[in-house]
């Protein structure tokens, strides 16, 4: 869907944890530019991130 541009919004949650490492999320081809337009923190401490 990403590689025929039909996606209109990612929602991303992001916990507090350390890490290390970890799985990339996107490939180099899968980069796109993304515009930040809404960010909610939940009571854990959990950030919602829509772009």
């Amino acid at each position: 869907m990403m590689e025929h541009n039909l996606i209109d919004e990612y929602h991303f949650m992001v916990h507090p944890v350390v890490l290390g490492k970890g799985k990339r999320l996107f490939t180099e081809q899968d980069q796109r530019d993304l515009k930040l337009v809404g960010v909610k923190t939940t009571s854990t401490g959990v950030a919602i991130l829509s772009y």
